[in-house]
Parts: C-alpha cells; structure tokens; sequence
C-alpha cells in the first residue's frame, strides 16, 4: 500500500487522519463477551496489524471507540482529520475489509480537504457510506447562557 501522487509524481503535503474503529461492534446475536471476539475488537486489530508494513504507518493514528452508534451496520469505522469532510461507514468485514479501508485511508490523504467522491472509494466503501459531515474551518466559541 502506497500513498497516491500528484500529477508531479511526489506525494502530496504530508497531513496525518485518524481513523476510529468501533471496538464493540458486533452482529445482533452475537455474543457480547469476551470483547475480543467481537468482530469490531478484530477489526481494530486487524487494521493495526496492517498498518505497521505500511507507507501509511506514520499518517494514520488508529484509535479504539468504544461505540459509534452503528449497531444496525456493523462494523463501523471513521475517518477524520481537521480541516477537512469526515467520512463514516458500516458493514465493515475484518476478514475482507482491511484492505479497502486502508486504499480509502489513502485516498483520503491525497484529498483536497478529505473530499472522496462515491466513484473515487473503493468498491466496498460506496455503499456502505452511512454520512459525511463537513470540515469545521472556524473555531466556535461558545458564551455561557443564563437560562
């Protein structure tokens, strides 16, 4: 696995994403303990474990969560990184998955603000796209009320 080039043929700038996989996904029925065989817990896993022969290695910081709130689509990862659109999808398979998460990872690197049009994700990644939510580009600051 490679990171994508620009036109030139050199990397583009070099910005890091994290991706958040759903520890405790699992298929309704599906046994809740112990954890580590829940098929989120090795996805999480399986994704680490690729990373490291990776060229992405040192671009992607792979962070356990708890819950996505993704029970219906299991397993659920997210793909975010500041300044630019976040990506979340389900029906990841940590058997067949890992290597089209990681070409999306990619991908995603080499975007202009993370935008990954529908044809540009790998085959697994387009229809299980669950939303997308747009780049935070102002800091908001929030007042406190007195109601």
């Amino acid at each position: 696995m490679s990171v994508f080039l620009n036109e030139q043929g050199i990397p583009p700038k070099q910005k890091k994403c994290t991706l958040f996989v759903c520890t405790s996904c699992r298929p309704t029925g599906y046994p809740r303990e112990p954890q580590e065989n829940r098929p989120g817990f090795q996805l999480h896993q399986k994704i680490s474990d690729a990373l490291e022969g990776s060229d992405l290695k040192d671009l992607v910081n792979v962070e356990a969560a708890q819950c996505l709130s993704l029970c219906p689509r299991p397993c659920g990862v997210a793909l975010a990184t500041s300044g630019a659109w976040t990506y979340l999808f389900g029906d990841q398979d940590p058997e067949n998955s890992v290597a089209s998460i990681l070409e999306c990872v990619s991908i995603y690197l080499s975007s202009h603000q993370g935008e990954m049009s529908r044809g540009v994700r790998p085959a697994g990644l387009r229809e299980s796209i669950l939303g997308r939510v747009p780049p935070q580009t102002k800091l908001i600051k929030m007042e406190p009320t007195n109601e």
